[in-house]
């Protein structure tokens, strides 16, 4: 059985989840396993991590590709996967959990993690680094765009649509046939009853909106610093 070399974007909590979660985990629509072989910060550690290491971007083999392990902050996510693959790094399959649930018709781009309980019935499309956490369920024909987060025990109906970079709190709920839209933020334990436009935070049952979001930079370092220039000409532009 083949098995994919991964290096893990970030090393905090999430990213933790990522590693346990991918010990058992396997490429969709493929029975190719995952072989995690560090976690990727700005700054090198010199102690271990699960007994992996802590290395920078630049550090990463060429056979080994990557997966994001920041959780909730999706800007920041966005950011980091994107100036990756912009200096020439490849990212991993849709890696799903052991006890992940799976149903037919259903795409799941790169980068994406369906994490252990989570059911995805049928006629879904998933988008790429999209992360699912534990617990959740996904309707017929739902489509969740890039660089969304799922966070536990959240319930997304039949024919809902959630935009790019939305983050949905634990145990929200979407009713079906509704919009999420893009930069969303729901939170926690909120049940949706009516199309949320981009970039609100949205709260109660039902979930109102209660203020407007104005996209900001992320606050860390982007990865494009932790590439050395020896790096760079390895991946040509």
């Amino acid at each position: 059985m083949s098995r994919i070399k991964v290096a893990i974007l970030g090393a905090g909590g999430f990213a933790r989840e990522v590693w346990w979660a991918l010990q058992d985990a396997h490429a969709h629509e493929s029975a190719a396993q995952f072989e995690t072989v560090m976690f990727v910060e700005r700054v090198a550690r010199s102690t271990l991590l699960k007994g992996l290491p802590v290395r920078t971007l630049a550090d990463v083999p060429n056979d080994v590709v990557l997966i994001c392990g920041v959780g909730g902050m999706t800007e920041m996510k966005e950011r980091i996967v994107s100036e990756a693959a912009t200096a020439g790094y490849s990212f991993a399959p849709a890696a799903i959990a052991e006890n992940a649930r799976i149903g037919p018709d259903v795409t799941i781009g790169d980068g994406s993690i369906i994490c252990a309980g989570t059911i995805i019935t049928t006629d879904v499309i998933i988008g790429a680094h999209v992360a699912l956490n534990l617990d959740c369920t996904v309707g017929h024909d739902a489509r969740i765009d890039d660089f969304t987060t799922v966070s536990p025990g959240c319930h997304i109906s039949g024919d809902v649509r959630i935009g790019r970079g939305a983050y949905l709190g634990t145990g929200a709920v979407i009713l079906e046939h509704l919009t999420l839209g893009a930069g969303v933020i729901l939170g926690a334990g909120a049940v949706v009853t009516k199309h949320i436009p981009d970039w609100s935070l949205a709260v109660g049952i039902p979930a109102m909106v209660k203020k407007t979001l104005i996209r900001s930079e992320p606050v860390a370092a982007s990865l494009s610093d932790l590439v050395t220039s020896t790096r760079l000409s390895q991946h040509p532009d």
